[in-house]
């Protein structure tokens, strides 16, 4: 469903502040009938995970309970009261009033519950939301893995989920209630081409409706536009239709100019019922022979892997955060990022667009393991997943991939079938972008790259293997790069490369974890990266430390940022910059 929007048809209401919060040890709030009332006398911040918030709750991977009571405004009794949750980690429940409305699993992607028939406008309603945190095998991504289908480390660290970043429980991005009117549009879905000058805007709108009267769809700023007739009680409306706009101004990160496409539903009367407007960029992105095109022009990707992360907050979302961030990867002359490892927020989306950086959404497939291949449920729940991921993202035009896995086992024959069924099933949603995964290991019995637009790799020469010999992890890289496009003969992007450096250690000649050190390796590799025909970006690992669980092999957090956790530069920090702004 659509982003909520405060338009002359529609109200919206943010549920961010504090929230009455109580742990459940022993998973059995339901069965104490908390969903009635909450007896907390603790306060919790939304959004925000609830592991930094109190020291008690820290190593908290139990289930989580979240209430508060909100009063409707009495003109919203003709309206449809809607729930918007922008991401709460794992499995979510939510009642009105003590009435369970329904249930969402998945900790990255929004869900959105009508919440009319539970409303009371005489009085406050009091919403409760139950959100699960444990860490389970079979969650995405999944924790509690056992040891012998493990095909990277993770052995012991705590707490248990089997991949390298802290596994934060809560409403970590915002909670917004609003209002629709009883015939409204649903959905908006805009793909773009290129005919010379001209730009194509295919559009497909999807309306509940019970009026007669017309929808208007036009692109504000030129005469591009379309009228569709309507009639009464139609349950279900798709419009479709081409929208053509001369000499138009193609998004780009040098101008990531965008159009707004306004769709009014309007009555016999021509009084407008809805209106909703959707912003869209004008571009193209193809894979050409070994290249990345953007509008037609050869495109190399200079960035990092990054997480949500950041003290206190958590994985918690504030604009201030992003504006810092977007602020230093324009400062160091960063063009792309990749949602590693799960899709980032609306906010976040909503930002690059304007700001024009390129992105490679990716779902929560971090940690795959063979019992994974094993009947349908996990591809069912990775399908559904991917598709909640393109048909909220679809619109954005800083989103120029998908990324559907990193790091999985794809060394085992089942991995075949399995991640040709997630790449045919997002091609069936969008086929206007290129498709990757990602792998972490030689691609010599990798089953599943093949089936993919152009080929991840994570490589860590000189850290994790050839630790401290630098010369060496260079030239190994330098030779893994050429056998891996000899062998698959696709474009090959490097999505993770780096060392850990603790910021304030300097050791001349350069060791492990000296700033030194992370600086000439990730300055050196990026060289030998770009050197090569074939290779389309290079993502240095990562853009700021992060935190993790506890393992020998981290101190407190992963300190493989470019940046320090608080976005303090690092030696390498200035380096990169003089490389990527030359």
């Amino acid at each position: 469903m659509l982003y909520p929007q405060l338009t002359a048809s529609r109200m919206l209401i943010s549920l961010d502040g504090f929230w009455q919060f109580a742990a459940d040890h022993h998973n059995d709030g339901e069965e104490q009938g908390w969903h009635t009332g909450l007896q907390s006398d603790r306060e919790i911040a939304v959004p925000a995970s609830w592991n930094e918030q109190y020291q008690d709750l820290m190593y908290f991977f139990e289930t989580g309970w979240y209430e508060r009571e909100v009063e409707i405004p009495q003109h919203a009794q003709s309206e449809k009261i809607w729930l918007r949750v922008g991401a709460a980690n794992y499995l979510s429940t939510l009642w009105v009033n003590g009435i369970e409305v329904g249930q969402h699993e998945g900790g990255h992607l929004p869900f959105v519950f009508e919440i009319t028939e539970f409303i009371k406008f005489d009085r406050p309603n009091r919403i409760t939301i139950r959100v699960d945190a444990r860490i389970m095998p079979d969650r995405l991504p999944p924790g509690a893995v056992p040891e012998d289908e493990m095909i990277i480390g993770f052995k012991g660290q705590y707490p248990s989920n089997y991949y390298d970043f802290f596994p934060y429980g809560g409403i970590n991005r915002p909670v917004l209630l609003f209002t629709t009117p009883d015939s409204y549009i649903q959905n908006i879905h805009t793909s773009t081409k290129l005919s010379g000058s001209d730009g194509e805007v295919n559009v497909r709108i999807t309306m509940k409706n019970k009026i007669s009267g017309t929808c208007r769809v036009s692109i504000r700023g030129t005469d591009s536009s379309l009228n569709r007739k309507l009639t009464a009680n139609e349950a279900d409306v798709e419009i479709e239709g081409c929208l053509r706009v001369s000499q138009a101004r193609l998004w780009c990160p040098e101008d990531p100019f965008l159009y707004e496409l306004e769709v009014q539903l309007m009555d016999d009367q021509g009084a407008m019922v809805d209106q909703y407007v959707q912003k869209f960029g004008i571009r193209t992105v193809v894979i050409e022979g070994t290249k990345l095109l953007l509008n037609g022009k050869p495109l190399f990707l200079t960035g990092f892997g990054m997480h949500e992360d950041f003290p206190v907050l958590g994985k918690g979302v504030h604009p201030a955060v992003l504006t810092k961030d977007f602020n230093l990867l324009d400062w160091i002359g960063a063009n792309s990022i990749r949602t590693s490892h799960y899709p980032y927020s609306d906010e976040f989306l909503h930002y690059a667009d304007r700001k024009g950086l390129l992105v490679i959404g990716e779902t929560p497939f971090v940690g795959f393991v063979r019992s994974h291949y094993q009947g349908n449920a996990i591809r069912d729940k990775a399908q559904r997943v991917i598709t909640e991921m393109v048909e909220r993202d679809i619109n954005h035009p800083c989103i120029i991939a998908w990324s559907l896995a990193n790091e999985g086992d794809t060394f085992v024959p089942e991995a075949d079938a399995f991640y040709k069924s997630l790449y045919d099933h997002a091609k069936s949603l969008d086929d206007s972008r290129p498709i990757t995964i990602i792998n972490c290991l030689d691609v010599e019995e990798d089953v599943a790259l093949k089936h993919y637009d152009f080929v991840s790799i994570n490589r860590y020469y000189g850290w994790y293997e050839q630790a401290g010999r630098l010369d060496e992890g260079c030239r190994v890289l330098d030779a893994k790069l050429d056998r891996c496009y000899e062998l698959l003969g696709k474009p090959v992007m490097i999505t993770e490369f780096g060392a850990d450096a603790v910021a304030g250690v300097h050791v001349d000649p350069p060791e492990l974890f000296s700033e030194e050190y992370q600086a000439e390796m990730t300055c050196r590799q990026y060289e030998i990266i770009r050197s090569k025909p074939y290779t389309i970006g290079a993502h240095v690992w990562s853009f700021a430390d992060f935190k993790t669980s506890q393992t020998p092999s981290r101190v407190v957090v992963n300190r493989k940022g470019i940046f320090t956790r608080d976005r303090q530069p690092k030696l390498a920090a200035h380096k990169l910059k003089e490389l990527w702004k030359q």
